[in-house]
């Protein structure tokens, strides 16, 4: 599934994919963005309720980085059983999480059903890639990247809404239950089709990558908690998490990453750095319109929704543009949407820090939004044309896990900046800097994609 050492070999191409294969990915990630869309919804509630805005942020970056754990350990059973049990396994946890997010009393109880969570969500997340990659040939990819791109249409459109609803009648806890639901009736559509599928995998092992996912994991944790604290301890715990984070993480990613080398490098660096502005922000545009502008839910929601549809948009204009102007269109397309990305970030910041009247945050996020689905698709089948069919499960851990590291690290970092920093209105000003810098680095590594 998610695998650096999983690698798909170019015969398990299928000349016609079933309609079911295509149904089948379509719904995972459909449940998964209506997760996505509810919980962000009320997310701000579940702080305020449980007197937990100073852990706010780690209740997004667990979930992140939960889902790079997730991702392998779905990528291990992927390899030894096959794709319907990596799924299975994902969704199960993925449901475990949904009902300790109910139950929960306090704000660490919610902090540890989303890890749970994002374990679940980390496999399916990648399930797409690997399957698009290895299955369909080039001139159906970007319709398939496109279609799973509208999934998250109709969750963005009506998840906020619902659970905006859910929660003015009963309580944020019937948002978690009702996902549990749908869970249960997705589930069997999900995994029905997935048993037809051949092996992707050659056999290849994840465990050398055990250890660095799980130093991964603990740096991170120690960068955040040193950026928390308050204390003389802070500053050290912080280097040390950040030592550790570069050291774990070389193993997962090529050589050249940071340092954006032209090739395959440059467009996973374009992608985390990328997804770092705009989806590490994300939480925090709700906790604006909810703390800052006093808000209801359903217009908090609603900054969600705008996201969710233009990003569609964005996707299916990348899709249009590429059929229409093949594959030499991709390096402007992908210009264009970063500086979509950066524009509409600026407007958004200022939205949310009150320097503009909160309606700027929803034209921000529509502008942005549509950048990212133009630029986020242009990129990833760049990427795809960079390797082999045969390293298709190599490059699908690495797009999927090089996102989940940079937004879970985007959120902690502006977590922390609310913890302590006072007013919030202050410590957004920050995130929103530490966001509007983030996104030009794409920029630069966007110049940087072809190999030379």
């Amino acid at each position: 599934m998610t695998s650096p050492t999983t690698a798909p070999p170019a015969t398990h191409l299928i000349s016609r994919p079933p309609p079911a294969l295509a149904a089948g990915l379509l719904l995972v990630i459909l449940v998964v963005a209506f997760e996505s869309s509810a919980v962000g919804t009320v997310m701000p509630r579940i702080a305020a309720d449980l007197g937990g805005l100073q852990l706010y942020g780690w209740a997004s970056s667990a979930f992140m980085l939960a889902s790079l754990l997730g991702a392998m350990l779905t990528g291990l059973l992927t390899d030894r059983r096959g794709v319907a049990w990596g799924a299975a396994f994902s969704l199960a946890l993925f449901g475990l999480g949904l009902l300790v997010l109910g139950l929960a009393a306090s704000m660490p109880v919610v902090i540890a059903g989303r890890l749970i969570e994002g374990v679940g969500v980390g496999g399916l997340n990648a399930l797409p890639f690997v399957v698009i990659s290895a299955a369909y040939r080039d001139e159906a990819k970007a319709r398939m990247l496109a279609a799973v791109s509208s999934m998250w249409l109709v969750p963005g459109l009506v998840g906020p809404l619902l659970a905006s609803v859910l929660t003015a009648q009963f309580s944020w806890r019937a948002v978690p239950w009702s996902l549990v639901g749908l869970l249960v009736l997705a589930a069997p559509l999900c995994l029905h089709p997935l048993r037809s599928l051949p092996p992707l995998a050659t056999g290849g092992s994840q465990k050398r990558i055990l250890w660095p996912t799980l130093g991964l994991m603990v740096a991170f944790t120690a960068l955040i908690e040193g950026l928390r604290r308050p204390d003389a301890l802070g500053i050290p715990v912080a280097l040390a998490g950040l030592m550790g984070l570069g050291l774990s993480a070389r193993p997962l990613f090529p050589r050249g990453l940071w340092s954006l080398r032209p090739g395959l490098p440059a467009s996973l660096a374009l992608r985390g750095f990328a997804a770092f502005a705009l989806m590490g922000q994300g939480s925090f545009v709700t906790l604006s319109l909810r703390e800052v502008h006093h808000l209801p839910l359903a217009v908090v929601g609603l900054s969600i929704s705008v996201g969710g549809l233009s990003w569609t948009l964005g996707a299916w204009l990348q899709a249009h543009l590429e059929k229409t102007f093949g594959p030499a269109s991709r390096p402007a397309r992908i210009r264009y949407g970063l500086l979509g990305i950066t524009g509409g970030l600026l407007l958004t910041g200022l939205g949310m820090t009150g320097a503009l009247p909160y309606p700027v945050i929803f034209l921000g996020g529509l502008i942005a939004g549509i950048g990212m689905g133009t630029a986020y698709n242009s990129n990833s089948l760049h990427a795809m044309s960079l390797v082999p069919p045969a390293q298709a499960g190599q490059l699908s851990s690495q797009l999927a896990n090089i996102e989940v590291l940079m937004v879970a690290l985007s959120a902690g970092i502006s977590g922390a900046l609310v913890t302590r920093i006072h007013p919030l209105e202050q410590a957004l000003t920050y995130v929103v800097i530490m966001n509007l810098v983030a996104s030009l680095i794409p920029w630069v590594a966007a110049r940087r994609l072809a190999h030379r």
